[in-house]
């Protein structure tokens, strides 16, 4: 997921692009897809509070317009609160579905937390946009397939997954 919203954002023309991650492959991966900058975090580090300040000083001192979680861990939901400017929009895009804890302090000079579900995504609208982009090369899926594995492969295929050694892998019947 974290790949195909550094692509968004190269489409649209944001700048910077910052990818945090504690894999330094899926950090490489993320300059590939289109991300300007990276932030190599910390696993010990609760809430990306350190790597929020380093967004910060490649944002200016200011923060991110836009911040998103795409990992699915519950105790990073609210981490691109920390990472965004005063008014700027923190998206929990993964589908977090837990209860969470928030510093209310986050919420501070008007930011903008969301959730949207799937993408807020309309079918009949977005898949053709997609598509359009997939044709032209804008939209790179074939490269986030990274390998293939068979079926009687499948131990190797979850260890792989567990050790972020892919960007995806895919299994074949």
């Amino acid at each position: 997921m974290g790949l195909n919203i550094i692509q968004a954002a190269r489409i649209v023309g944001a700048h910077p692009i910052i990818a945090v991650d504690v894999n330094p492959y899926k950090l490489e991966s993320a300059l590939k897809f289109g991300a300007t900058d990276t932030i190599l975090a910390d696993r010990e580090d609760a809430g990306l509070s350190k790597a929020a300040e380093k967004v910060k000083l490649l944002t200016g001192g200011r923060g991110a317009d836009y911040a998103f979680e795409a990992t699915a861990v519950p105790s990073l939901g609210a981490a691109p609160l920390a990472m965004i400017r005063n008014a700027g929009t923190a998206v929990q895009a993964s589908g977090i579905e837990e209860e969470l804890t928030i510093n209310m302090r986050l919420f501070e000079w008007d930011k903008i937390y969301i959730n949207p579900r799937y993408g807020m995504c309309n079918p009949n609208v977005d898949f053709p946009v997609l598509m359009s982009l997939y044709q032209k090369g804008a939209l790179l899926l074939d490269e986030l397939v990274t390998r293939t594995y068979r079926l009687d492969d499948l131990p190797r295929a979850f260890d792989d997954m567990l050790k972020g050694l892919n960007t995806k892998g895919v299994l074949i019947l």
